[in-house]
């Protein structure tokens, strides 16, 4: 999951293939904008909708962290850029993407 705009063009995740940044590549250095934070609530719900969809055959779901502030997406691929994709912010504190996913765990309909 990435909050950020794709900062390159390879589909692949080659992690030698470092992109040169540019001005829009790290939009949020102050924080993610609130709409931000509910489309990645929203893209969250509908992700674990699917896992719970297909739970015969999802036995497991990793996450490369647990807060933002240690996420492999930072500084990658581009240096210097913040990045936001994980369900706690760089506190520790659960993100509207946590909420989302508890109530898609619930089998509630995220609004």
């Amino acid at each position: 999951m990435d909050a950020l705009p794709a900062a390159n063009r390879q589909p692949a995740a080659d992690i030698s293939a470092a992109a040169a940044g540019t001005a829009n590549s790290n939009p949020f250095t102050a924080g993610l904008p609130d709409s931000v934070q509910q489309a990645l609530a929203k893209r969250y719900a509908a992700l674990f909708g699917v896992y719970l969809k297909r739970r015969d055959a999802v036995t497991r779901i990793a996450f490369c962290g647990v807060r933002d502030g240690d996420s492999r997406k930072n500084d990658f691929p581009v240096g210097g850029r913040t990045n936001y994709p994980l369900l706690f912010d760089r506190a520790g504190k659960p993100k509207p993407a946590f909420d989302a996913v508890m109530q898609a765990a619930r089998g509630v309909t995220p609004r």
